[in-house]
């Protein structure tokens, strides 16, 4: 068991200051790994933020977890603010890796500390049937969030053809209609426990897009002001709907060039009804779900 570190103990081990979503926290760890294993002795302390201790606690990269003392050497993990983000080797994880001193491109290889548990009783608890899709409909930014009525048309559909359809989240989330609803019952580790159970996962740019990596589950991913040529992974689908406004393919408004601070992360689109993400039809969705499953 890891203990707590303390201000004596750790001065001469670099913090990391963990910033960003869930998804953000599966990449460090991921790249933390990598480096762990090519350098054994290799030690980091981690700033305690409640949120990331569910993924990077008991890594074996990480020496102690708290709060640093004055004047202690902290690495950030706000890849955006690092160098300007693009495909190839300006991909947030091969940024993420030459900050932690990987110097030629890796692998995008996620990691979870102490391996990926299947809850029994939530497993034993869904109703499943045949066909199972997961749908992930939220965004802790409402700009690469669809229309509800969108996903509720999609279930509809996926519902006539008697797939079971179950949606994650949080409690705040809006509900789907139709969905079986987790929205709020389960942890990250359990959700990502669950992911390989399902046939496929229907997702923004989340958390979920970056589980789904983990566990190799196949997903259709729905892009609009990211790229999944910059946070996408290739085994992945993705449906990327074109700019309304006057941005390049690879530049995004909520990116750091126009998102100085982070001040407009959690606000909705100016562009109103011609939100890129709304343009989406929902039989566009539903062929990429019968394309990814090949069988259908």
């Amino acid at each position: 068991m890891r203990r707590e570190s303390s201000n004596r103990d750790n001065q001469e081990i670099s913090w990391i200051n963990p910033i960003g979503g869930l998804g953000d926290q599966l990449m460090i760890s991921g790249v933390l790994k990598q480096v762990v294993d090519n350098y054994p002795s290799k030690q980091y302390n981690l700033i305690r933020r409640t949120n990331y201790l569910s993924i990077l606690k008991g890594h074996p990269a990480i020496a102690g977890v708290g709060f640093p003392p004055k004047d202690s050497k902290t690495i950030g993990t706000d890849y955006w603010s690092i160098e300007e983000l693009g495909p190839g080797d300006k991909r947030p994880y091969q940024v993420l890796a030459r900050e932690f001193g990987l110097k030629k491109p890796v692998e995008e290889k996620m990691y979870l500390p102490d391996g990926i548990d299947e809850d029994p009783l939530l497993n034993d608890f869904l109703p499943w049937k045949e066909r199972n899709i997961l749908i992930a409909p939220a965004s802790d930014s409402p700009r690469k969030v669809a229309h509800p009525s969108i996903w509720h048309r999609l279930v509809d559909f996926l519902l006539a053809d008697d797939f079971f359809v179950v949606q994650a989240g949080r409690t705040k989330d809006i509900h789907i209609r139709n969905a079986y609803s987790l929205l709020g019952l389960t942890t990250p580790r359990q959700l990502i426990g669950l992911l390989s159970k399902f046939d496929l996962i229907v997702t923004s740019d989340s958390f979920i897009m970056h589980a789904a990596h983990l566990t190799g589950t196949r997903a259709v991913v729905i892009w609009g002001p990211t790229n999944h040529e910059i946070y996408g992974y290739p085994e992945h689908i993705h449906i990327q709907m074109a700019k309304n406004c006057d941005l390049n393919p690879y530049e995004d408004c909520i990116g750091p060039t126009r998102n100085e601070g982070g001040k407009l992360y959690g606000t909705p689109c100016p562009l109103r009804e011609r939100h890129c993400v709304d343009q989406i039809k929902p039989e566009v969705i539903y062929d990429a779900i019968k394309k990814a499953l090949m069988n259908f």
